[in-house]
């Protein structure tokens, strides 16, 4: 889930909903700039369900002893999230290869090298490294490795513009911007090669330069609003409140 604080409470987004908003972002793609088209249901889907590992972890909020706030997805329990994300992938493989490819890739680049000591990392990297190889030699498609590159790019830049969205608070000043994509986006595209960056203009629109989608649209998602005294232990939904927010996405 996503965590943040919002005054005296914690305003939280499931990972399947933030994926929602990765999706809607694919789907408005411009049509000229999406590579190898007849494979774009397949990465719609890979999109749509990229983190679908975290249905089942947030079906409750875990509350972080140390921390004093929710886990969240960066720092909820290792050996749970290794865990979710194995069955996530295999969830998507279930309906396309193609697709559990490009999750697959995802997952793996959350993890450097350096990390590679911890045994139970060790342990997915090398079972996700099979899965990809006799994924890959069961496809026939056409430069399936360039395919794979400009689609896992375009996964990653909807994961990113989303967790722009998201992680941010509505309308924030760009200085004040959490640092991780302040300075724009490490993807690059033939529209796009210097990458692109993103603005609150308002505390509903976000401009992005250059513009990579097909015309303005705006996406509707629910958040969850948790009071202190809701986090003493593991807390049902039931027991928080909810509105929607919405984003909306214009050019520069």
């Amino acid at each position: 889930m996503i965590v943040r604080k919002n005054g005296d409470r914690w305003e939280i987004i499931k990972q399947h909903d933030h994926a929602y908003l990765s999706f809607q972002l694919a789907c408005h793609w411009r049509r000229d700039a999406f590579p190898y088209p007849a494979l774009k249901q397949d990465v719609l889907y890979a999109i749509r369900h990229h983190d679908r590992a975290w249905i089942p972890l947030d079906q409750q909020i875990v509350w972080n002893v140390a921390e004093q706030k929710p886990y969240d997805f960066i720092d909820y329990p290792l050996q749970e999230k290794l865990q979710a994300y194995s069955r996530g992938i295999d969830q998507v493989e279930e309906q396309t290869s193609y697709g559990a490819i490009l999750c697959s890739m995802h997952y793996v680049s959350f993890f450097s090298s350096d990390k590679g000591n911890d045994p139970d990392i060790s342990s997915f990297l090398l079972h996700e490294q099979e899965r990809r190889r006799r994924l890959i030699s069961s496809l026939t498609i056409d430069s399936l490795e360039d395919a794979m590159t400009c689609h896992y790019r375009i996964l990653q830049f909807c994961d990113d513009l989303s967790l722009y969205a998201t992680l941010n608070p509505p309308g924030v000043k760009k200085s004040e911007e959490i640092d991780w994509f302040k300075d724009g986006f490490r993807q690059e595209f033939c529209f796009a090669p210097r990458g692109m960056t993103a603005e609150w203009l308002t505390d509903t629109d976000i401009q992005v330069k250059p513009f990579p989608f097909s015309t303005e649209f705006e996406v509707e998602i629910q958040v969850l609003r948790v009071a202190p005294e809701s986090s003493q232990s593991a807390v049902e939904w039931e027991s928080v409140s909810n509105k929607n927010r919405i984003f909306r996405f214009a050019p520069g």
